[in-house]
């Protein structure tokens, strides 16, 4: 890539000469023999890239990116193995971390180098152990939120900071993310309004604001610009603004309730009971509260009810450990077991402890989901609520089997090859399937335990209920054709019959809900976009059951949208949505529409109680310090915000730092600092 010289003012001619140092290199690079020198051209290449300044002047902006462009280009041909991959990403986090240099965001580019699927695990090299210093990842954290509110030009980049921000929760780095928020909320907060920055930048916005449960601070600081920001979301009236805006209006209206005591602007409340009163379930992807004409927008928010944070496209798993977690009696037994030999149930027992007894708005499901990742799951993906379900009940029911059969033979009794695991005994169930011969009449029988009925969809009506599709499930079946019967006295394939009964009906009785076919045509699984009335009551084999829980899919294709979950505790319902919990209705869930379906539901046998909430003292010592150590740390993240808040007013020179100008129409520098009016249309 040629480098054209002509008339130019002192900072173009510096460019420029930066620009050609990378080619420079790039080329040095590509001539060397030794690995070594190779490895150590990759770190000289992100110096160099960090020296070429993103130009203010229009004219020479388009000039930069044609070059940035090409740049990018060779940057992924030419740095191709993992080793140099390796290489370059290390150097760039030694530059972004290093308090005495201010890079340009010119040198994200490295970010091409990787799949965004891979960025966690990048993110897991940074936060080892020892690996690096605490100062050094909040100023890492700060450059890459610098560049983020004026730079929207690589994808990755955003992606990386969510990533990092998880992990920085996850190692209890709680005074770096409260430093990091309160310097940079308010220039990142509008610019979710930018359709080219929302995917990029408005997961951050939200994780910013959700990490912020012990001080107002950070919510404070935004008040004022939300009205605003609602309105502009409003006004582009894309699924993508929508979904935003109404995520947005979740969260705000969840920490006006955590922070109820903290003075809030009116005209907040105002702005959320407007869009509220607007909205309607067919107008957005994703319904998160019931409409009342009853009750403010702020009433909703439920001491004592806990969410789960979103750990990136995890809601698939939060909203199964939600309503298992409002299994009272599933809940009750895994807090009273003794789980020495039982990696995930242990971590599992923890977590239901913090979730009854937890003073946070949400929770971090980290340990789950590092330990009870069902293979092929990939971190950072949308994947099967109904899938990660039977898994995890599977692993428990495996795991206390396996402590259970080790007691015997310690004990030298007997084995207990299908022993009443908790699991067993909240879902398990038996069934007896009977297949007739036509031709002979000779019958054969085969009992199975199951845990869950997988519900299909008959092709003949449109008018389906729960009640309907279980009938269908246990009517016979034709066995003719590709689907004929072995019938061992004919000794060869007949026509025949097969019906299912239940002989011994769960306690707890899960139904998942098919709603996919697979489509010949495209060969992949298609979602069936048709309503299904849900039953409160339901009877199965002469015993009635009724709804307590259901988890949600939203969106139009099986592979994506989101997971959430209502369930009921005594006469109230709840709507879990990852970290916000508010109160709703059977009506609210009975009256859900395509895309909106119940996938899972779990119905509570008539005949059943559930039993008491477990208190405090009745949970073990290890349960009970689990708990007091949540509430010391969580104590002392609130102090440590109020440190912070306090440490802004010393260290605000390092918050106003000249960095480079940004870019024309990419959202920082002038672009920031002018008045949130900017953005009326």
């Amino acid at each position: 890539m040629a480098v054209k010289h002509g008339c130019r003012d002192s900072a173009d001619e510096s460019r420029l000469n930066n620009i050609k140092r990378v080619l420079e290199t790039i080329e040095q690079q590509k001539q060397c023999s030794g690995a070594q020198e190779r490895l150590a051209l990759c770190g000289k290449i992100v110096v160099n890239l960090g020296m070429v300044a993103v130009p203010n002047n229009p004219v020479e902006y388009k000039t930069y990116m044609e070059h940035i462009d090409k740049l990018k280009d060779i940057l992924i041909s030419t740095i191709v193995s993992q080793e140099m991959i390796f290489a370059t990403l290390h150097a760039f986090y030694t530059e972004i971390s290093n308090p005495d240099k201010h890079p340009s965001p010119t040198m994200s580019i490295v970010l091409f180098l990787i799949d965004r699927q891979h960025i966690p695990k990048a993110v897991q090299v940074i936060l080892h152990p020892g690996y690096h210093q605490e100062a050094r990842l909040e100023q890492a954290l700060h450059t890459l939120c610098t560049w983020l509110s004026k730079w929207t030009l690589t994808p990755n980049l955003g992606p990386l900071v969510s990533e990092l921000m998880r992990g920085l929760e996850t190692e209890q780095h709680h005074d770096i993310l409260v430093n990091i928020t309160l310097q940079h909320m308010v220039r990142l907060f509008p610019l979710p309004i930018l359709k080219e920055s929302r995917e990029s930048i408005g997961p951050v916005v939200l994780q910013m604001l959700g990490c912020m449960q012990p001080s107002p601070e950070a919510f404070h600081k935004i008040i004022p610009l939300v009205p605003t920001v609602l309105e502009q979301l409003a006004k582009e009236n894309s699924i993508s603004s929508l979904e935003y805006q109404q995520k947005l209006m979740n969260l705000c209206k969840a920490l006006a309730g955590y922070f109820r005591d903290y003075p809030i602007n009116e005209e907040l409340k105002q702005t959320l009971e407007k869009y509220d009163n607007s909205m309607s379930s067919t107008s957005i992807l994703y319904k998160s509260w019931p409409e009342s004409a009853n009750t403010t927008v702020l009433s909703n928010y439920l001491p004592g009810k806990v969410g789960l944070n979103n750990l990136g496209n995890t809601c698939y798993m939060n909203s199964v450990l939600q309503a298992l977690f409002m299994t009272k009696t599933f809940r009750n037994d895994v807090l009273q077991s003794v789980v020495a030999g039982m990696p995930v149930y242990q971590k599992l027992q923890s977590l239901f402890a913090l979730l009854q007894f937890s003073e946070r708005l949400s929770l971090s499901p980290s340990d789950i989901a590092n330990i009870a990742r069902p293979p092929g799951f990939q971190p950072g993906h949308q994947h099967d609520s109904s899938e990660f379900l039977g898994y995890l009940l599977d692993i428990l029911h495996e795991q206390e089997s396996s402590v259970m059969g080790s007691h015997s033979k310690h004990d030298e009794g007997p084995s207990t090859p299908g022993a009443s695991t908790v699991v067993k005994c909240s879902f398990g169930g038996k069934s007896l399937t009977l297949s007739v011969c036509n031709q002979c009449s000779g019958k054969s029988e085969r009992i199975d335990t199951f845990r869950d009925l997988q519900l299909s969809f008959p092709s003949t009506t449109d008018n389906q209920s729960v009640q309907r599709l279980v009938d269908y499930y246990l009517q016979p079946e034709r066995l003719s054709g590709d689907n004929q019967y072995h019938c061992d006295q004919c000794k060869g394939l007949t026509d025949g019959e097969r019906v299912t009964r239940i002989i011994e009906p769960p306690q707890r009785l899960l139904l998942t809900l098919k709603h996919f076919r697979y489509d010949p045509a495209t060969q992949l699984r298609t979602k069936i976009l048709q309503r299904v009335q849900l039953d409160n009551n339901i009877q199965l084999e002469n015993h009635q059951y009724q709804l307590y829980a259901a988890v949600v899919h939203a969106g139009s294709s099986v592979d994506s949208g989101h997971y959430y979950t209502y369930a009921r505790e005594d006469d109230e319902w709840y709507q879990f949505n990852d970290c916000f919990v508010n109160k709703s209705s059977a009506v609210e869930l009975c009256g859900l529409r395509p895309p909106e379906a119940p996938y899972i539901l779990f119905y509570r046998r008539a005949d059943c109680t559930d039993p008491e909430t477990l208190e405090r003292h009745d949970l073990s010592q290890e349960l009970l310090a689990v708990i007091m150590r949540d509430a010391v740390e969580f104590d002392s993240e609130k102090l440590r915000s109020q440190q912070a808040v306090g440490k802004l007013g010393v260290d605000r020179n390092r918050q106003n730092r000249n960095d480079d100008p940004p870019p024309p129409g990419c959202g920082g520098g002038g672009f920031m600092d002018t008045s949130i009016n900017r953005f009326v249309c």
